[in-house]
């Protein structure tokens, strides 16, 4: 037969309000009652409950909680632990619970969640319906659950097992923590989960974007270089195979950077992602980047205008200014953030600037087009953050990794004229070939550093 270890009965109708001091120490005063390390079985119910509660009320440091099913969840409510563990909290004692969650109980968990406890969401077995509370990593209960379909309590639990004994509830910390940290890979599993599938459908959707105008053009092209063959073509047939031919470049150079953008984001991934550090001259790399987009923006029909507004090299005789980075990286951020204000802008002025701050070279995209989404501001660059009808919203990801990867910062804000945004971002000038040929992109983000020139 179970044994029921005496504890002081309390009034079922005592309030909860009695976790001022003096109901405090009642609760301390029952748990003291075991002072020898003991296992204690209990079958009455009113007591398991009892202990449930001063469990919480006397806790010093922590509360660590396991709820069984989102029907015990509603239970717990009406038995009070909930505003137990609120007050808990308001305590300064640290709570977690692991608990499932569903739609009917979120606002419940919300709630808890609001009040400054940390809940994380568990997938519990059927059959491993049991409840595990342990306080201070000095007292476990553990409740069984006879029948989770009822409502009440009282009717819902079977036995409970309450223990001080430090071999007993050091092992039962370890498998909380175990589930801690299992919510932790569950999590991440779930979120790599999600982004894959988003970039398979991104880059499925941005791949037939290109492919299907090329092959298409490509029948045409085909069409017209048989007129010529031929000798049944005129000016427009001419003109005709160059816009076609105009065509397939610029959408074969659309999927050149789709894969180049896609390889560098697995190397990211996968830690490969280096540096090729050599020496560079600025305003030269400046203007080619000028020169691409400019052709970018004819091609897309932009009325644009891209100047160089280049504030190196006064000491210099030529007039540049060497920098070591890695060339073909910060080219390619120099472009996908020209790239950016050309796809947002319809006309205008596009100003692209270097100047020094500090030991930093401090390079800026200014447009005029629409400015920045406050949808999407907090997250500008991470992965898949776009407002464009078109493209996978990697090229800013990619760029603040490159950035990063050089010791450097990227940012970006709306003008202060109301029209058009501004990207930024720094490359120390003291990067030398031998020390960082094998940077990585996932190095810390620096501090911040104020630019004179903002």
């Amino acid at each position: 037969m179970p044994v029921d270890h005496t504890l002081p009965q309390r009034n079922n109708t005592d309030s909860l309000e009695d976790t001022e001091t003096g109901g405090l120490l009642k609760d301390l005063g029952q748990l003291e009652r075991f002072k020898d390390e003991s296992i204690q079985i209990l079958s009455n119910i009113q007591r398991i409950k009892q202990i449930y509660l001063s469990l919480v009320r006397s806790a010093q440091k922590e509360v660590l909680l396991i709820i069984p099913s989102t029907n015990a969840i509603r239970r717990e409510e009406e038995v009070g632990i909930f505003n137990e563990l609120k007050r808990a909290a308001q305590r300064a004692i640290t709570v977690r619970i692991l608990t499932p969650e569903d739609d009917f109980v979120k606002s419940t968990l919300d709630d808890l969640r609001a009040g400054g406890i940390v809940t994380r969401r568990i997938e519990t077995p059927t059959e491993s319906k049991f409840k595990l509370l342990i306080a201070d990593s000095r007292f476990s209960l553990v409740i069984e659950t006879k029948d989770d379909s009822k409502s009440r309590f009282e009717e819902a639990v079977g036995l409970a097992t309450f223990s001080n004994s430090k071999p007993t509830v050091m092992p039962y910390v370890t498998i909380f923590e175990s589930f801690w940290r299992e919510t932790d890979l569950y999590e991440k599993a779930r979120e790599a989960d999600r982004v894959k599938d988003e970039f398979v459908n991104i880059a499925a959707h941005e791949l037939r974007n290109p492919i299907s105008p090329i092959i298409a053009s490509g029948d045409f092209a085909r069409e017209d270089l048989k007129k010529i063959k031929e000798g049944r073509f005129d000016d427009s047939t001419i003109a005709s195979l160059n816009d076609n031919i105009n065509m397939m470049t610029r959408n074969a150079a659309k999927l050149f950077k789709l894969s180049e953008d896609i390889l560098q984001v697995s190397r990211i991934a996968s830690g490969t992602f280096t540096l090729n550090i050599e020496e560079v001259k600025i305003k030269q790399a400046l203007a080619l980047v000028i020169e691409d987009a400019k052709k970018k923006a004819e091609i897309d029909g932009k009325e644009l205008k891209i100047i160089l507004d280049y504030r190196l090299g006064a000491g210099s005789p030529k007039g540049d200014v060497s920098l070591y980075c890695d060339g073909s990286k910060i080219n390619q951020v120099l472009y996908n953030l020209l790239d950016n204000a050309i796809k947002f802008s319809d006309n205008g002025d596009i100003i692209v600037s270097a100047m020094y701050n500090d030991s930093d070279i401090v390079f800026k995209i200014e447009d005029s087009g629409r400015g920045i989404d406050p949808a999407i501001k907090d997250r500008l660059f991470e992965k898949f953050s776009t407002k464009s009808d078109s493209g996978t919203g990697l090229g800013l990801y990619l760029s603040k990794k490159i950035v990063e990867a050089h010791g450097g910062r990227i940012w970006a804000s709306n003008n202060a004229s109301g029209k058009g945004a501004t990207f930024s971002f720094t490359i120390p000038t003291d990067l030398q070939p031998t020390m960082t040929a094998k940077r990585k992109a996932n190095v810390p983000e620096p501090p911040m550093k104020e630019s004179s020139s903002e």
